[in-house]
């Protein structure tokens, strides 16, 4: 059986990180990519997004390495796909930051290179942002870690 695909928000991660409401949900998708039941698919700005947070948060550099590393364990396991998104993907998130209206607002485009790479990969994005989540659920391939 080919393993469902699952793309985190880098918030999902963080929400691991810091032992946040939504912890045991984002500990179980990482539990479940190393159990193989689920492969992660991540955009290379994952790494970006959370090493900037820890950089804002932790003044220990052995924390902040400590949770670089296991990124990048997950991803040499072969739990966490790691990508740099290809032009296709890049347009496909244009598309759906473009989802929307004024007074509504738009999604942000990294929130969007998120959900892209889902929607191209057959996947689901999962994000803690209630906000995104709620401009551009019509579209699919998307759902709130509070309900993974």
């Amino acid at each position: 059986m080919e393993a469902k695909i699952v793309v985190p928000d880098a918030n999902v991660i963080l929400e691991y990180v810091y032992n946040r409401k939504y912890s045991n949900q984002a500990k179980r998708i990482v539990a479940d990519a190393i159990n193989e039941k689920i492969l992660m698919l991540a955009p290379s700005l994952l790494l970006d997004e959370i090493t900037e947070v820890l950089c804002g948060n932790l003044n220990s550099m052995e924390q902040v390495k400590l949770h670089l590393d296991y990124l990048e364990q997950l991803s040499k396991q072969g739990a966490m796909v790691i990508v740099v998104p290809n032009t296709e993907t890049r347009i496909k998130a244009i598309d759906i930051a473009r989802v929307g209206h004024e007074k509504a607002g738009y999604p942000e485009f990294s929130d969007s290179l998120y959900h892209a790479l889902a929607v191209l990969n057959n996947g689901m994005f999962v994000t803690n942002d209630e906000k995104h989540y709620s401009k551009v659920k019509t579209l699919g391939h998307v759902s709130l870690l509070s309900d993974y």
